[in-house]
């Protein structure tokens, strides 16, 4: 009996230490935890019928694409790798329970044998046993499974950056379909704008042929003009369709864009690139492709620890109390057993030399993928750094170019006004103008799409620079004259 009050003192403490050891070991990702929870399951898409902008459209994405919810489940499921490592390290608490019949024919049921006494259950071959059995193992040292819980916390951390990385993918995505979109309404419109100049064009030209100061070759070289206007018009609109069905693609319904910023009659060339190309390649490291690859070389160096240090010994408690009860008095016991238990591998065909040499060229593997990761990293830096500079450059030049289009539009028709000239010039200039037009749009996306490139390649793309887009273009809206 006083055993059994010592082995229960020791599991009083056992469940102490037990509760200590739990503290400290998750003390680090409870309190990670804490500053960064792990982020919410994606809802359910939805549908609206108003004006959506950048971050709007972002926000619907979020809630119905596909892929971002793959990667939220893969990394959901990944998270617990940290989970099952650790159930290694804590105890292994078990309660069994039996009930037997025994049917039996012994010396003890023998009448002939000295053993018999029929006085005695055990002599009538036919006895009830009942049992019930509680343990407890606790490992003590266990540096391999120690080391399998360091690669189950890598694991979890590789898959969070793998979902942030998904994030700001989707960021791109959307931007990038939106932009899309948006250019390609941009040039339904000039070029709308374009076959309208052309089809007048064409016009004065049939009109001029008719009273004799025009000639055929004129009508025939303006109609050319004019169907290759249609031609460029008629593409548009099926690129604007196509737009429209790759962003719907991420949002579940086809996004309503604001239509306000089709056709503003100002220039913008915002300055969206600040810093030297210095910071922005130190900031490399924030990228969350990077990060993730620098987490699987803690993981592939931890399970490189962990095969290592399977040629050590493991110490475990082991705490168990049996109760049994028989018909047979004999049979009857109450135990209470408290033992340390040392293993200690001594050969095992050399497969544990063959784990570590795997892990190591594991660990090799890993190292080489991160060196890989981070030069095109940078790589992808340094061309949208230039890129940014070069097409800002070509958008002022565009601006300047657009002003002097307008410039001489306006001259043309105060000629016109004052019967100084026709109106093919003003056709001419409407024409001229809607080129650089065209052309202001285009590099706008290239400029946007760098930008977006860049910052994606930084770690810096978040849902903010949405918003910020979102300002950028009702800055420069002018409402149209009706």
């Amino acid at each position: 009996m006083d055993f059994f009050f010592l082995t229960r003192n020791i599991q009083l403490r056992v469940g102490i230490a037990r509760g200590l050891f739990a503290a400290v070991l998750f003390s680090g990702s409870v309190s990670a935890g804490e500053e960064a929870p792990p982020p919410e399951a994606p809802k359910a898409g939805f549908h609206t019928a108003e004006e959506q902008g950048f971050a709007q459209t972002f926000e619907a994405a979020l809630a119905f694409d596909p892929q971002l919810k793959r990667a939220y489940w893969n990394y959901q499921s990944e998270i617990q790798e940290a989970d099952l490592a650790a159930s290694q390290l804590l105890p292994d608490i078990r309660l069994s329970s039996s009930y037997q019949y025994e049917d039996s024919d012994n010396i003890y049921t023998d009448e002939g044998s000295s053993s018999y006494d029929p006085d005695l259950a055990r002599s009538s071959g036919q006895l009830v046993d009942s049992m019930w059995r509680v343990s407890l193992r606790q490992p003590l040292f266990n540096y391999s499974a120690y080391q399998n819980y360091q690669r189950g916390l890598a694991v979890a951390e590789a898959s969070e950056y793998r979902y942030q990385r998904s994030e700001q993918e989707l960021i791109y995505r959307v931007s990038e379909r939106f932009i899309g979109v948006l250019l390609a309404a941009q040039q339904v419109y000039l070029n709308q704008q374009k076959l309208d100049a052309l089809e007048l064009k064409k016009a004065q030209a049939e009109r001029a042929k008719q009273l004799g100061v025009g000639d055929q070759l004129r009508v025939l070289y303006v109609g050319s003009n004019r169907d290759l206007a249609n031609t460029d018009l008629l593409q548009a609109k099926s690129a604007l369709t196509d737009a429209k069905t790759l962003l719907a693609n991420l949002t579940g319904y086809d996004v309503k864009f604001p239509e306000r910023w089709i056709g503003s009659t100002r220039t913008i060339t915002p300055k969206l690139l600040s810093g030297a190309k210095e910071e922005w390649l130190d900031s490399v490291n924030e990228n969350y492709s990077v990060k993730e690859a620098q987490a699987r070389i803690i993981q592939e160096q931890a399970n490189l620890d962990a095969s290592k240090g399977e040629h050590l010994p493991v110490l475990s408690l082991s705490l168990s109390y049996l109760d049994r009860d028989s018909e047979d008095d004999l049979r009857t016991r109450k135990d209470a057993v408290a033992a340390l238990e040392l293993s200690m591998p001594l050969y095992s065909g050399g497969q544990t030399q063959a784990k570590v040499r795997k892990a190591r060229a594991r660990v090799n593997a890993s190292e080489a993928e991160r060196d890989y990761v981070i030069t095109e990293k940078i790589q992808q830096i340094k061309l949208s750094y230039d890129r940014l500079n070069s097409l800002r450059e070509r958008l002022v030049a565009l601006a300047e170019s657009r002003e002097s289009g307008k410039g001489y539009l306006d001259a043309a028709e105060r000629q016109v006004a004052l019967n100084l000239s026709d109106q093919v010039n003003v056709l001419d200039a409407r024409t001229q103008l809607v080129d650089t037009e065209l052309q202001i749009a285009q590099t706008m996306r290239d400029y946007l799409l760098s930008d977006l490139i860049l910052r994606l390649e930084a770690g810096k793309l978040t849902k903010q620079r949405l918003v910020e887009y979102d300002q950028l273009f009702n800055a420069v809206t002018v409402p149209k004259a009706k």
